[in-house]
């Protein structure tokens, strides 16, 4: 019996694209109806057209991306729609199934079934992707493990991913703080060296939309993704990690540590959770410090060409072949 599905998908840099792609063609050699559905060109949608509906995205700090999980805000099954969530990450899932299993669930979804394929890293701001032949290999790999879980979705097969219950605590605490504070000052530690041909490419690929130009070069604003789509795909590998600016933003996160060390030792002894008030206060003041301070020194010469400092320079770029973010 032929079935109509729709996969809603997010894709920082190709890697969830490739899955999604491969589900697509696995689907419809079966004789299938698919439509694929870029949520950063989401168009208002008649959910009960579909006999099931596929969720696919990576795997951010430990969890869904923030792009996703305003999409997932956005919609409402009418007649419980089965659906089915696959994610891409470099080795762990954490808290990102449960999470968005749950949120579907509450939306009028009947998810039966969630798993994780394991692709290369990105994160090009941070590391060094990996070498070709390792994406090669693993691409390989990870497309058979697609293949074996389309199967599952094609017989309607239950299977919810199991994930460690330790894991599974400890990633809230890290997804929590990379959604709403480490993923923004990421995206400010970006600058483009003076390679950059002001193509405007980045500004035009954001998912977000925080890459703005000034004086011809790209900014970013706070609310970045950080799904290094703009370091990896920059036609001249232009846009780098600032050291200064990551150093700024840890100096002045430090800073509350130390007040609040001082007081509980030289003044008064305070209970833990007011500490933990005291710090989450002064650490979104520093954050806002730091972002007007880089701000200012952006414009003067001198510490733009400090701001330029970097070893991401000598980093491969990595994006999935075939990647169509259109």
């Amino acid at each position: 019996m032929m079935c109509k599905y729709l996969i809603h998908y997010f894709s920082g840099t190709g890697n969830t694209y490739h899955m999604v792609k491969t589900i697509e063609r696995e689907l419809s050699n079966r004789g299938n109806e698919v439509d694929l559905l870029n949520i950063e060109k989401y168009k208002d949608i008649k959910l009960v057209n579909y006999n099931l509906h596929i969720f696919c995205f990576p795997v951010y700090g430990f969890g869904t991306p923030s792009i996703m999980l305003r999409y997932i805000s956005s919609l409402k099954a009418e007649v419980g729609c089965n659906a089915a969530i696959v994610c891409t990450s470099a080795g762990a899932e954490g808290q990102s199934l449960n999470h968005c299993k749950y949120l579907l669930n509450k939306k009028g979804f009947k998810v039966f079934l969630t798993d994780m394929v394991v692709y290369t890293y990105n994160w090009t701001q941070i590391l060094n992707p990996q070498s070709k032949e390792i994406e090669e290999r693993v691409f390989k790999d990870a497309e058979a493990n697609v293949i074996e879980i389309t199967k599952k979705i094609i017989n309607n097969e239950t299977y919810i991913k199991k994930t460690n219950i330790i894991i599974l605590i400890l990633s809230w605490p890290i997804f929590i703080i990379f959604h709403n504070l480490a993923r923004r000052i990421l995206g400010k530690t970006f600058i483009t060296d003076d390679t950059c041909i002001s193509c405007d490419k980045c500004k035009d690929i954001c998912p977000a939309k925080v890459i703005y130009m000034y004086n011809g070069k790209p900014r970013w604003k706070s609310n970045c993704e950080s799904c290094q789509r703009c370091i990896n795909i920059c036609p001249k590998a232009s846009i780098q990690l600032s050291i200064i600016k990551l150093a700024i933003f840890v100096t002045l996160e430090l800073v509350p540590i130390l007040i609040i060390m001082d007081i509980n030792n030289y003044i008064y002894h305070l209970p833990i959770i007011v500490n933990m008030i005291l710090y989450c206060i002064m650490f979104v003041a520093n954050t806002i410090i730091a972002n007007i301070l880089i701000s200012i020194m952006e414009k003067v010469g001198l510490f733009k060409k400090i701001f330029n400092i970097s070893y991401t320079k000598k980093y491969r770029r990595n994006i999935a072949k075939g990647f169509n973010i259109k």
